[in-house]
């Protein structure tokens, strides 16, 4: 009938020469995005690190201030101590070289003795003064040494600080001893006292490097490396310091380091010359940086499995048409008389075997085709929808719907072009909305919709949309009505069940039929079973007739609520109360009703269309306000949700209480009494 189809096509064979140039296209294009990404990143990593580092530099500085301060302070009291040690000493100098025609009982002259207890005396008032400070000394001349806090024993007197004899002529000046002229973990400064250009003692104090070290560290948040060098480039805290200080440095600067992302920052000390050197680590993004060309592999990789099963599913759908069209060609072939020399090659599916198959079978399907000819103005005629016959662009006739519905004869229209009878009625031309004006003059809209197309002839409706939108409101409305009305009923439901629950645990408690009951228990069991009777004929819809008096003194109370459940339910409960009810299902049907009679009490819906619960109660008390009214009525918001919050906001509107939904019929009852006063004449 038709020669075999091989498992390869020309079609075939295109997509696997196109498969291999779009996999290369693939990653070409996922390479130039991660390049792209990777110097954005590199840029934006770069950024960071300056912003960073400048961020390091100025809390580096604030650092460095702090220091300074601190030691500043200690020089101070190092120039206060001399100062003292001064005074005490020249009145001692001065005893000593007094002329006898002065008289030795001068109060400005000490003894010996004097001056070694106020020496004594004025190192004890200094000492403590800071913590970095672990000793005082006063070297006097000719006499013995005094220091606190430490014994004297371990001033070695070899070392400079130590000796009696002046620095310079400058006293003035406080001279700070570092390295080997110190003692092992200490920085001394000392001051000459000197008076008449006399030189007469020198004070000083020793800092432990430890607790400096500890300060700065504290001082900085314990991150990196921290030192003092002083003017000359000697190391104060580390021996490597003038090795990593440049030589160059000036009073502040930075500078990169080799080793990953470490900078050397310094700022000069003004108080001494001293200048902090501290070497901080940037944020260490390395384990990104080694992790890039990973995620790029990875990020490769997935581009070509998702590229590879797209192609795959691609491939597969195309390979099912492919043996759909063969075989459908197949079908075709077969009907094609026997035996066929020319029968064309369905192997390779192209629209030229296609072709082909049908110039073959046009003579033959033309021959088998019936004599049936379609009555469209017939089947027009049968639509229950407006609708109208068009040839061409032009109307030929109107079916019996819409004549009607335009008040005209079926081939009133007939020769007019369907544009221009579209023109003045087109509302919407994208979504084929008219407007057509009936007999009645009414307006519709309707779309306009192509039911048939034969030849030239096509068959066109009129859908009533504005029908359709009503109706799908209207069952919308009913929809969520009956979604709030079954959330109420379940709600009465399980109050109902909880009532009778208690009931039972009651009769249950109760004692023998021998003891007297306690009238207490029996009035409790009575309220809660009228409560139980209330919610049944709530829920029956089976309103009772009212048993109150008739007497023109009963409270008139009105419900605004747009769920029939509530409604009914308070209705039932109010009226057997003895209260005039009225009902609202809306804001504006309250305040309507306000205009005409003054109410005691209204129970307001917070939730309901149009107007609020919130905005009618702000209406109402300017109503009341507008008709002057000697007493205003009381305004409950009936709502689901009660919060502090909510209920400021309910004052704030003007209302007086709240209740909480779904509520019992015995909160409603204790609401009227509350606020009304009524309901203790039915009860009884």
């Amino acid at each position: 009938m038709h020669k075999a189809a091989t498992p390869s096509s020309p079609h075939r064979s295109r997509w696997k020469a196109l498969l291999w140039p779009l996999l290369l296209a693939e990653i070409g294009f996922t390479l130039v995005c991660l390049g792209a990404g990777a110097l954005i990143w590199q840029a934006s990593d770069r950024r960071e690190s300056e912003d960073a580092l400048a961020r390091l530099q100025a809390s580096h500085s604030v650092y460095a201030r702090q220091l300074d301060a601190r030691l500043t302070a200690q020089q101070q009291h190092l120039v206060m101590l001399a100062r003292g040690s001064r005074r005490i000493l020249q009145s001692m100098d001065e005893n000593t070289s007094t002329s006898p025609s002065v008289s030795p009982v001068l109060p400005a002259v000490l003894s010996h003795d004097d001056t070694e207890r106020l020496l004594t005396r004025l190192l004890d008032d200094y000492d403590g003064t800071d913590v970095l400070v672990t000793r005082l000394f006063v070297l006097p001349v000719g006499m013995r040494d005094f220091s606190v806090s430490e014994s004297q024993d371990n001033i070695d007197s070899d070392l400079p600080p130590y000796q009696r004899k002046r620095v310079s002529d400058d006293a003035e000046n406080v001279t700070w001893w570092i390295g080997a002229q110190t003692p092992s973990g200490r920085l001394v400064a000392t001051r000459d006292v000197v008076w008449n250009e006399r030189y007469l003692a020198r004070v000083g104090m020793e800092i432990s490097l430890p607790r400096l070290k500890r300060l700065i560290r504290d001082e900085t948040g314990n991150t990196g490396e921290h030192w003092l060098v002083d003017g000359a480039g000697n190391a104060l805290m580390r021996d490597d310091a003038s090795r990593v200080l440049p030589d160059a440095a000036g009073r502040y600067g930075m500078q990169w380091l080799e080793e990953g992302r470490r900078a050397l920052i310094w700022d000069t000390l003004p108080g001494t010359g001293w200048r902090l050197v501290s070497r901080l680590s940037l944020s260490d993004d390395s384990a990104w940086q080694q992790a890039l060309p990973w995620l790029s592999i990875g990020l490769i990789l997935g581009n070509v499995l998702i590229f590879a099963g797209f192609v795959t599913v691609l491939y597969w759908r195309l390979q099912r048409e492919e043996d759909a069209w063969r075989a459908a060609l197949g079908r075709i072939a077969g009907w094609l008389p026997h035996p066929q020399d020319d029968t064309p090659d369905i192997t390779a599916v192209s629209p030229t075997t296609l072709n082909a198959l049908l110039t073959r079978l046009e003579p033959q399907l033309g021959a088998r085709a019936p004599d049936y000819v379609w009555d469209m103005p017939a089947w027009l005629h049968t639509l229950q929808l407006p609708a109208l016959l068009t040839e061409g662009d032009a109307i030929v006739t109107l079916n019996p719907s819409l004549a009607r519905l335009l008040g005209e004869r079926p081939e009133a229209l007939r020769d007019i072009l369907l544009a221009e009878w579209l023109k003045p009625r087109l509302v919407d031309e994208q979504r084929r909305r008219v407007r057509v004006t009936d007999t009645g003059g009414g307006t519709r809209e309707y779309r306009l919709e192509c039911l048939v197309v034969r030849d030239e002839h096509s068959v066109w409706a009129l859908i009533d949309q504005t029908e359709t939108g009503e109706t799908l409101h209207r069952l919308r409305l009913a929809r969520d009505q009956a979604r709030e009305d079954a959330r109420l009923k379940t709600g009465y439901l399980s109050h109902l069940r909880q009532e009778l629950e208690a009931c039972v645990k009651t009769l249950t408690s109760l004692p023998g039929t021998e003891a007297p009951h306690s009238p207490l228990q029996r009035e409790a069991l009575r309220r809660r079973l009228e409560d139980a009777m209330l919610l049944l004929d709530t829920l029956a819809e089976d309103k009772p007739a009212s048993e109150a008096d008739s007497s023109d003194t009963r409270p008139w109370v009105l419900i605004v609520d747009d769920g029939p459940v509530n409604t009914l339910l308070a209705c039932s409960v109010l009226e057997r109360q003895g209260c005039h009810v009225e009902t609202a299902t809306n804001g504006e049907e309250a305040l309507a009703l306000a205009e005409r009679q003054a109410f005691d009490l209204v129970f307001m819906d917070i939730y309901m269309p149009t107007l609020d619960g919130m905005e009618t109660s702000r209406r109402w008390r300017r109503l009341e306000r507008r008709l002057a009214r000697r007493h205003a009525s009381v305004l409950v918001a009936l709502t689901a949700n009660v919060t502090e919050a909510s209920r400021d906001a309910f004052l704030k509107a003007g209302m007086d209480d709240c209740l909480a939904k779904p509520y019992r019929p015995g909160d409603l009852v204790a609401m009227v009494r509350r606020w009304v006063g009524r309901g203790e004449a039915s009860e009884t």
